[in-house]
């Protein structure tokens, strides 16, 4: 990653941290190669931060000792935000939590707009009213690559460059049918299929935020934070 796309942070003495209880952490542990996830669900400014303990927590419970380092990230309205901290403490009554030194010193860089990542997303897209099956094939904070296979039952729907397009989708990880409108920006055809190149127009917040968050979450991000 350029370093000069990145912007660091000292926090002064009492500066509360661009978070919200509920948002979602990614943790990153030393021998650890798997993320795991976490949710925030407390903090004293300037003391601690308190998260639930994760999902995978019986395979790591070894490593989550008082003073082990973890390296923290998370999305906060559409920023990449990342941090090193240190474990205070793991609790189990009344509920299981973990104690995290509050950061001094934060990392935070908006997504590059052409900054991609393969997948393969389920898709329904809709060109003027006309439905066909496809998938999302890559995708980025802007927008996304759809691709559309021709069947007898089903063929290519007519498509020109600036048609609108809803797609509608599944994620992983993530509920439910989700809503994109976007605007065709290229278009790839041939007697067997059609790749188009959509920019997106409208999308809701959270799913942004959870593209973004797909995006890092298939990339060595130990070396994202701050050193």
């Amino acid at each position: 990653m350029d370093k000069n796309e990145l912007d660091f942070d000292i926090f002064d003495y009492g500066k509360r941290i661009s978070l919200d209880i509920g948002v979602t952490f990614q943790l990153k542990l030393v021998d650890v190669a798997y993320p795991l996830q976490s949710i925030l669900v407390g903090m004293e400014i300037d003391e601690y931060l308190i998260i639930k303990i994760p999902s995978q927590f019986g395979n790591v419970k070894h490593k989550l000792f008082p003073g082990v380092e973890i390296i923290v990230r998370y999305i906060y309205q559409g920023i990449i935000f990342g941090f090193q901290t240190k474990l205070i403490d793991v609790i189990f009554k009344p509920v299981k939590l973990l104690f995290l030194e509050y950061p001094k010193i934060i990392e935070h860089h908006e997504l590059r707009s052409h900054k991609r990542a393969h997948s393969i997303f389920p898709t329904k897209v809709t060109i003027k009213d006309k439905a066909s099956n496809g998938a999302i094939i890559d995708i980025s904070k802007s927008g996304c690559r759809c691709h559309i296979l021709a069947t007898q039952k089903e063929p290519l729907p007519p498509v020109q460059i600036d048609d609108e397009v809803l797609l509608t989708c599944k994620f992983p990880g993530i509920h439910g049918d989700h809503n994109v409108l976007g605007i065709v920006r290229n278009i790839k055809k041939s007697r067997k299929d059609l790749i188009l190149g959509v920019e997106f127009k409208i999308i809701e917040e959270k799913l942004n935020d959870h593209i973004i968050n797909y995006i890092y979450s298939i990339e060595d991000f130990a070396s994202y934070p701050p050193k």
